[in-house]
């Protein structure tokens, strides 16, 4: 159940990144507007680049970060490349490989963000219970320390 939280929550914050951006440059008149059934291609495409990345590269025990990441940011932009034109959402030429590119590595690094957030919120609450539990476990055994004296 952790893996397919994992996977929800990125394929969110990833849509949610390039609904956004997309949106921006619609606005700007670099992209055309979207329809609804482009909203589910788009899906479609976060989805996959998603599941591919967690399946290839999480696998790997990666010994630099930056090693780590530039994997991920291939994945993603092979997926993108990949699924986009088979499902007719874009063509490849230079202008939309260079908008689509920079769309898909700005997402990378949205959710790379939100995602370190998140694991730190979740540190934190962690740390914050378990100073709870050995702040009772010294409570108790002060009590029984002082029941032991008596």
């Amino acid at each position: 159940m952790t893996r397919l939280k994992a996977y929800l929550t990125r394929d969110c914050i990833s849509f949610t990144f390039v609904v956004l951006a997309y949106s921006i440059l619609s606005l700007l008149e670099v992209l055309p507007p979207f329809e609804t059934v482009f909203m589910f291609q788009l899906f479609a495409i976060t989805s996959c680049c998603i599941v591919i990345l967690m399946l290839v590269t999480e696998r790997i025990a990666w010994k630099r970060l930056w090693t780590s990441i530039a994997a991920d940011i291939l994945a993603v932009l092979l997926s993108v490349f990949t699924v986009g034109p088979l499902l007719g959402v874009f063509s490849i030429d230079l202008n939309s490989a260079t908008v689509i590119g920079g769309m898909s590595i700005l997402a990378y690094f949205a959710v790379y963000g939100v995602m370190i957030m998140k694991d730190r919120a979740d540190a934190s609450r962690i740390n914050r219970k378990l100073r709870i539990i050995r702040k009772r476990e010294l409570n108790q055994s002060g009590e029984d320390a002082h029941e032991q004296d008596n």
